[in-house]
């Protein structure tokens, strides 16, 4: 097994004990005015905590700082597994500060990277979005699929820890606009939806072929795998469909995060291309427009501040 395989195999497994974690998976609409006002009040809360915390802004200097030898504790659950540091994934060797996503196009394959602008990647999921076709899934439980048909992501090329990262807000928020214009960018070129489409059919293939070596009889695992086909083909005409207001993008703020490197989720709003999808994740799921409110409002209040 290679270095990449192992990689990739422990990443899904952290995300893995993640999802398991949180036991919620019904519908939420995240635009629902009390919903979003929710949101709105989670970034805040998660923001403030963060940047009022010495130790973990003190790790944040470190951590951009590349610091090989610094101890990281408020921000180690991100960070790279301990087993793996110093081990070379990519063209390079992790090492300890290094997580998933940072200086991602020495870490993983090109084939990950769909998309590329001067400040930002659009990446493909390494979980298939299909809980059925995870071995330790029963109806009604959570798996860790991902959000959505097609649920892909969007991280910095420069180190940025997270949402509450003060430089992810920095400038009037010019960073996470140029991440969700970017997606949108891709989306709109004419190879785009289908580089995306191949991404997603490549993890779900990857992930039938495990279905084929679970426990199930092979006549129950052939009819699942005929039916995951069938339903593959229907939603992905529905998703070459979409349009850019169509997507939602979105954030799940420190200590709600799987990886310490700003992410951006990128999944269908459709209730259809959710379906099969987790929605585990909802209740730390921040749209980037709550992002957006909250800096906006802000700085308005400062403003009005400064003037008075």
């Amino acid at each position: 097994m290679s270095l990449a395989t192992v990689g990739a195999a422990v990443l899904v497994l952290c995300i893995v004990a993640y999802a398991m974690s949180h036991s919620t998976d019904s519908d939420i609409d995240l635009h629902d005015p009390e919903v979003f006002q929710e949101r709105k009040d989670l970034y805040r809360k998660q923001r403030d905590d963060f940047r009022i915390n010495t130790s973990a802004m003190e790790e944040l200097r470190e951590w951009k700082a590349k610091n090989d030898d610094y101890d990281y504790v408020e921000l180690g659950s991100g960070m790279i597994p301990a087993n793996l540091v110093g081990k070379a994934v990519g063209s390079k060797a992790f090492a300890k500060c290094d997580t998933w996503f940072s200086e991602f196009e020495s870490h993983n394959p090109p084939s990950l990277i769909l998309s590329e602008s001067q400040d930002s990647y659009v990446i493909g999921n390494l979980a298939s979005y299909d809980k059925r076709q995870y071995p330790g899934y029963k109806p009604g439980k959570n798996s860790p699929e991902g959000q959505g048909f097609g649920h892909c992501l969007v991280i910095p090329r420069k180190r940025i820890f997270n949402i509450v990262d003060p430089d992810a807000t920095a400038n009037h928020s010019a960073l996470i606009k140029e991440m969700k214009e970017h997606f949108i960018t891709c989306w709109k070129t004419e190879d785009g939806p289908l580089k995306l489409l191949e991404r997603v059919r490549l993890t779900f293939k990857q992930q039938n072929t495990k279905l084929a070596s679970d426990d199930r009889s092979v006549k129950s695992c052939e009819s699942l795998v005929s039916m995951l086909n069938k339903d593959f083909d229907a939603l992905s005409k529905s998703f070459l469909k979409c349009e850019p207001d169509d997507f939602e993008f979105a954030f799940h703020a420190f200590p709600a995060n799987s990886v310490g490197h700003l992410h951006m989720h990128v999944f269908p709003k459709k209730g259809g291309l959710r379906k099969f999808s987790t929605k585990s994740h909802d209740w730390k799921t921040i749209p980037i427009e709550a992002v957006l409110e909250v800096e906006e409002e802000d700085e308005r209040r400062i403003e009005g501040q400064g003037s008075g």
